[in-house]
């Protein structure tokens, strides 16, 4: 499949300068155009950002490629220049200090208190829910709901739904379920006006890339070149709506986007 955006071929100056134009607000790149005769360009994106973290894989899986058939999904291996990067409850973080309200089903080591009421799942080593804060009804706890990863995402849909957060954030300990979880977002992110972002981190020791996927409202369909971890995470605080500028690590990988004008 080719590349759907050629301009990020051109090397690192240009694709900043393409980014800064997307995002800048209504001047345009020059400045001299006024605001009322020009709008802003900005990623469309749905209400609900869901944000999906997989385990280290068992296997070398082909994610990446296979996902791209799959309708309103950009995917694509994290380039390698640089694979540092922060948990994604840095991106948790970000979202708590910006007052915005948060589903999380995280692992039970990992601690986690916000400012909001916040509904935080924490599940074992199977995914299955161990403690939630605030207390939910025991039925939607039921093992049968959770310990499946495709039931999971039907079960988190349905509290999705029900308790209209503005972000939703999951760890996933089944790697090997990575496509047919993605398959399941590519399916249902638009229906319910949810962008949903997926990756595997490379591993530590640089021996697997890792890799990352869109799929939702907003998204085009096509193989992503050029991304790595940073900007991976660049692209997820702008589905989750958090301010990203051109001085923070990473470039958001625009090429995913459909992008529009607004007044």
């Amino acid at each position: 499949m080719h590349n759907k955006s050629a301009r990020f071929s051109a090397g690192h100056f240009f694709r900043r300068m393409v980014l800064l134009c997307l995002l800048l607000a209504g001047n345009g790149c020059s400045g001299h155009l006024s605001p009322e005769n020009t709008g802003r360009l900005v990623s469309d994106t749905g209400d609900i950002a869901v944000l999906i973290e997989f385990a280290a894989p068992v296997s070398r899986d082909t994610m990446p490629e296979a996902a791209a058939n799959l309708s309103n999904t950009s995917c694509g291996r994290l380039h390698q220049a640089d694979q540092t990067h922060s948990s994604i409850m840095t991106i948790a973080e970000q979202v708590d200090s910006s007052g915005k309200l948060m589903m999380l089903i995280i692992p039970e080591a990992v601690q986690f208190s916000g400012e909001r009421d916040h509904l935080v799942i924490w599940t074992d080593s199977t995914g299955v829910p161990v403690l939630v804060s605030p207390e939910l009804d025991q039925a939607l706890l039921s093992d049968s709901l959770w310990d499946d990863p495709l039931e999971r995402q039907r079960t988190i849909l349905y509290l999705v739904n029900f308790f209209k957060p503005d972000v939703v954030i999951e760890f996933v300990p089944e790697s090997e379920s990575s496509f047919e979880v993605t398959e399941f977002w590519s399916s249902n992110a638009v229906l319910n006006n949810m962008t949903v972002a997926l990756f595997v981190p490379p591993s530590e020791d640089e021996s697997y890339r890792g890799w990352g996927a869109f799929t939702g409202k907003g998204i085009l369909t096509g193989i992503l070149q050029g991304m790595d971890i940073q900007g991976f995470f660049a692209t997820m605080q702008i589905i989750s709506k958090l301010n990203w500028n051109s001085g923070d690590r990473g470039y958001p990988a625009m090429q995913a986007f459909q992008v529009r004008e607004t007044e």
